[in-house]
């Protein structure tokens, strides 16, 4: 149980997926755009950005957090 001190804890992470290895990386909230290691031979105009495939607020123990109803539309 939970003591009446103990608050829960949140995360911003951001996971990303790489579309040319499947590499899975995970970030802090603050990256908005990241390159994939396997792309650092090739000039920086063919690289292909990794893309995003969970962001949002989350609970440390991995649960959703629900949006409020005035965002969700």
């Amino acid at each position: 149980m939970k003591g009446p001190y103990e608050r829960l804890k949140y995360t911003m992470h951001r996971l990303w997926e790489c579309p040319a290895c499947g590499h899975h990386e995970r970030t802090g909230g603050d990256v908005i755009n990241m390159f994939c290691r396997c792309q650092v031979p090739l000039p920086r105009n063919d690289q292909i950005p990794m893309k995003l495939i969970e962001d949002g607020i989350r609970r440390t123990n991995r649960q959703a957090v629900p949006m409020p109803a005035s965002e969700a539309s």
